[in-house]
């Protein structure tokens, strides 16, 4: 722990100040103390072609570990550990192996194993991690719906083929968008008996089409829907997603690497 931080236990104020974007941020996606919590997520993968109207064509589901910790001179570090699966979106099964319907060629659907970091400025500035790649971030202000909170955070890149920027993402490439929105209650996140907060989400990538479904950049886009929530521990996973993780991952529930 850095000597110029206060204690972690010192860091729960008993209310939290609700136009603050990044502590709000940090009291529903994570928790204030900096231990990570843990998020279980699915929905659909739709594509979409100039002309055509969009199809659902995957689903997605998996779950990530989120952590936020204060660093000094009012920096935030955002920390997140995911693994995850595209699923057939007919049977429901998970897929080693997909036909594009679009090509009719069958390919590999990479299994989502994403381990991203960066920093927040006190004023929800989103720093860019990547040099000499086109970045733009920002967590908004909260809003208050009735007696709900709404935390939102918004990411934006443009990734060159991989081996063109040092540091890239493995097999990243095109220009992503993404906006993901966080919710809980105001009674909740201004309890300071309550070291977690229970919350839901719901995220949305936009992107060309992936690298691995064999079809050109500009050939169209994909859009990613998915909803989540923020639950106990790996024992709220559910059992197939738990069994699978744990066979392809040995050792990452217990100890993930945020």
């Amino acid at each position: 722990m850095s000597p110029s931080l206060p204690p972690a236990a010192l860091l729960m104020p008993t209310s939290v100040p609700l136009t603050d974007p990044v502590t709000v941020l940090a009291r529903i996606r994570a928790r204030l103390d900096g231990e990570p919590v843990l998020w279980w997520w699915q929905g659909d993968v739709f594509g979409k072609r100039p002309g055509e109207i969009a199809r659902r064509i995957l689903r997605i589901e998996g779950i990530g570990f989120n952590r936020l910790r204060r660093l000094p001179a009012g920096l935030w570090e955002s920390s997140m550990s995911e693994a995850g699966y595209y699923i057939d979106a007919t049977t429901g099964a998970l897929l080693d192996t997909w036909t594009n319907p679009y090509t009719g060629q069958a390919v590999q659907p990479p299994h989502n194993r994403l381990r991203l970091r960066y920093q927040i400025e006190s004023s929800g500035l989103v720093r860019p991690t990547i040099p000499g790649v086109p970045f733009d971030g920002e967590v908004a202000a909260p809003m208050i719906i009735g007696d709900t909170v709404w935390s939102s955070e918004r990411l934006a890149a443009q990734f060159p083929a991989p081996k063109e920027a040092p540091g890239s993402p493995k097999g990243l490439s095109g220009a992503p968008m993404e906006m993901t929105h966080f919710c809980a209650s105001v009674a909740d996140v201004n309890n300071p008996d309550l070291e977690v907060v229970p919350a839901t989400m719901s995220h949305s990538t936009m992107w060309s089409f992936y690298p691995w479904m064999g079809m050109p950049p500009d050939a169209g886009y994909v859009l990613s829907v998915i909803v989540g929530q923020k639950i106990a521990g790996p024992a709220a996973i559910p059992l197939l997603l738990r069994e699978r993780i744990e066979t392809d991952y040995p050792g990452f529930l217990e100890k993930p690497d945020v």
